[in-house]
């Protein structure tokens, strides 16, 4: 987990005065999880936990989420006010997005996404794009698109729409579409451009470690 988080909601938490059972009656949120966050225990912070959390303590939830350092700025009544769907699985085979998937909500500064674009958030898997600073567990936040340049990283349905990757894009001279790792010990991923289930999904524009 991201220390920066758990460091400040337990910075939070003892600052307010408030012990673990009192908590969790002002958050809703049980003592042992509320415990297991404080101490870095578990991997990932719920955006709804740190907006609790902010609202139960009196500290801003940016501070808590590690995007500012003042732990009294409120711009927003909770940084859910700024979020995009995070995705389980999409529905690829009309490069379709299904509500359905949507597994929770991440809080975006505004500084890493355009108001007049739709964006979407998956979970890195592995340690295929480590050449480019992903790793497995971060929050990968995506443009929505079907169309890319080489060399740009994005999110890809292949294999019939059961699978979504993160690879790098390249187009050749010849047509042919190459989707790259980041990693010399993966094979590069030949596109059939004649496969209408391989779809163009989504642009990187940032990631996050330690919060979904």
């Amino acid at each position: 987990m991201n220390n920066v988080v758990s460091d400040r909601i337990k910075k939070a938490i003892e600052k307010s005065g408030y012990s673990f059972i009192e908590l969790e009656k002002r958050t809703g949120f049980s003592k042992s999880a509320l415990q297991r966050y404080s101490q870095g225990v578990t991997t990932k912070v719920p955006v709804d936990v740190v907006n609790a959390i902010g609202g139960a303590t009196g500290v801003s939830p940016f501070y808590l989420i590690g995007w500012g350092d003042d732990p009294n700025y409120f711009p927003l009544k909770d940084v859910k006010d700024k979020s995009i769907p995070l995705y389980s699985s999409i529905c690829c085979g009309a490069g379709l997005f299904i509500d359905e998937n949507i597994e929770d909500y991440i809080a975006v500064p505004d500084r890493y996404i355009n108001s007049n674009k739709e964006y979407f958030a998956n979970i890195a898997k592995g340690d295929s794009m480590i050449g480019k600073g992903i790793n497995d567990g971060d929050t990968l936040i995506f443009e929505k698109t079907n169309v890319l340049e080489s060399g740009q990283i994005g999110s890809f349905c292949i294999n019939d729409g059961n699978d979504c990757v993160c690879k790098i894009f390249r187009k050749l001279n010849n047509g042919m579409i190459v989707l790259e790792s980041a990693n010399p010990k993966y094979d590069p991923i030949i596109i059939d451009v004649t496969n209408e289930c391989f779809r163009v999904i989504g642009k990187l524009v940032c990631k996050f470690s330690g919060v979904e």
